[in-house]
């Protein structure tokens, strides 16, 4: 069977949805002890800010809290981190407080925009078929053959979280949640056509 293959490609920007913080606390000391400890106040001292913020417990998602060592001039330091996320709707009020109480917590934190919603995959999926569609009958058209039906569509799923736009790290970012920017978002196909 005698075919034309067409691979197309749809994108669009959409305005992200979702705004990821990150925040890592980490303490060191002489003892394992010690070192849990001071990680523990870091910690509770920014979920104070955070509750004052308007968060509540379950919206602050602790990854776990780990203890490590190395060696340091031949002496024994111990090294406690803990790394938390909070998942909040862009349109959420609350983000501007949330990211001054991370700020103001002293903790290593990042932020990031994302695309949670995937509804526009099926609109950018069908227009870049039809677009596939419209190039192969062209293709059809100029070789002065007829297009016939569709042998065959390849498409490969993105994978992760969504689509994301990595914004400020912190250490000092300046109102990170005011302005994010569109995320452009892509959809690509590949579909072959039998030749009549």
């Amino acid at each position: 069977m005698k075919t034309i293959k067409v691979s197309q490609t749809a994108s669009e920007k959409f305005e992200p949805d979702t705004l990821i913080v990150e925040i890592r606390f980490n303490a060191e000391s002489k003892k394992h002890s010690e070192a849990s400890d001071l990680l523990r106040k870091q910690s509770d001292g920014a979920m104070r800010l955070l509750a004052a913020a308007g968060l509540s417990d379950g919206e602050i998602k602790s990854r776990g809290v780990s203890v490590s060592s190395y060696k340091r001039d031949g002496k024994t330091i111990f090294c406690a981190y803990e790394n938390c996320r909070i998942s909040l709707a862009v349109s959420d009020k609350r983000t501007d407080a949330v990211t001054e109480a991370v700020e103001k917590s002293g903790a290593e934190w990042s932020c990031q925009y994302r695309l949670e919603d995937r509804s526009y995959r099926n609109a950018l999926i069908k227009r870049a078929v039809s677009e596939a569609r419209d190039s192969a009958v062209q293709i059809a058209d100029a070789a002065g053959v007829k297009l016939g039906g569709l042998a065959g569509v390849e498409y490969a799923a993105q994978f992760g979280g969504g689509a994301r736009l990595m914004r400020a790290a912190a250490f000092g970012a300046d109102n990170v949640s005011a302005s994010p920017e569109q995320i452009e978002i892509s959809e690509s196909v590949t579909c072959e056509w039998e030749i009549l």
